[in-house]
């Protein structure tokens, strides 16, 4: 054979892309895909807007918070016992601090904590820069005998407030009732007696008449009694249907009786009532412990 000039055939083959990078002929979106897209894109636009939102209002709200609202005056209601310097001291709180930076229901609990003649303590702000206090202090409204002599004034709730001496006119001696330890700010003993004695306070308190009361005897829980006026025994038995008792006990004194009567008011039941007279004697017996009481006197 001789030689051969092979010429090599070309043939337009179509390029063919790997394998790895096909391409899917693209197909056409329906009409609901398209909805449904855009509203898709509606959302993450609304979510986005709402973050920003948020965003900027925490800004503005710190920005607030740190450097406008300064308190530049503190409106305060001194009481007998405390000083406006002294309340506003214990509160922590002093001109050009913010407005904000600390919580009112904190700064209420520790003066009440620090101060146990205190009854209330109200904290609130005035925009845009004053601190409004208000203190009140309790009223005493029974004086408990201490173990150790002498008096321990309370209020209406069994809160112990302050030793004394002697009892201040217009306030109740009790008896059946002793503070073992006195402690300002806390509170009586829980038990029958001392519960008996804060549920008449209350009462008492309520109806605005505890500086009528001399005595409140509450040594014998089924036979509880007061001095009343200064002349009338007054004799509740169990200390049930109090609020009824007492309204019953001011309308007989008011009403019924006259300003010279020395009664004994007898209100086992509110509903009926028995007063006859008796002495000063007898009255001033009422308010030793029952079991100390004179037979012949107590009738």
């Amino acid at each position: 054979m001789g030689n051969q000039n092979s010429t090599p055939i070309k043939q337009n083959l179509p390029n063919k892309p790997p394998s790895g990078n096909r391409k899917r002929p693209n197909k056409p979106i329906s009409r609901s895909e398209r909805q449904r897209r855009k509203v898709k894109q509606s959302v993450r636009r609304k979510i986005s807007a709402r973050i920003a939102f948020l965003i900027m209002t925490f800004i503005a709200a710190f920005l607030a918070v740190t450097i406008f609202f300064k308190i530049d005056s503190i409106e305060i209601t001194a009481t007998e016992h405390y000083t406006e310097d002294e309340l506003i001291s214990a509160s922590g709180i002093e001109i050009g601090d913010n407005l904000f930076t600390f919580r009112t229901s904190k700064v209420e609990k520790e003066l009440l904590e620090k101060y146990p003649y205190l009854a209330s303590v109200s904290v609130t702000r005035s925009l845009p820069s004053t601190l409004v206090i208000k203190a009140v202090d309790s009223v005493p409204a029974a004086a408990v005998n201490l173990a150790s002599g002498g008096y321990c004034l309370i209020d209406e709730n069994g809160k112990l407030l302050e030793q004394a001496s002697t009892v201040p006119e217009g306030i109740p001696t009790v008896t059946g009732v002793t503070v073992s330890d006195m402690a300002e700010g806390k509170y009586l003993t829980d038990n029958s007696k001392s519960e008996i004695l804060v549920d008449i306070t209350k009462v008492l308190k309520e109806k605005n008449i505890i500086s009528n009361v001399n005595f409140i005897n509450v040594s014998c829980i089924t036979d509880v009694r007061m001095g009343y006026l200064g002349r009338l025994d007054v004799r509740l038995g169990q200390a049930d249907k109090l609020k009824e008792k007492i309204q019953m006990l001011i309308h007989i004194a008011e009403n019924e009786l006259s300003p010279s009567d020395i009664n004994t008011v007898y209100l086992e039941d509110a509903t009926t009532v028995y007063c006859p007279p008796t002495t000063l004697e007898k009255i001033q017996q009422s308010a030793l412990p029952i079991s100390d009481v004179n037979p012949s006197l107590n009738a």
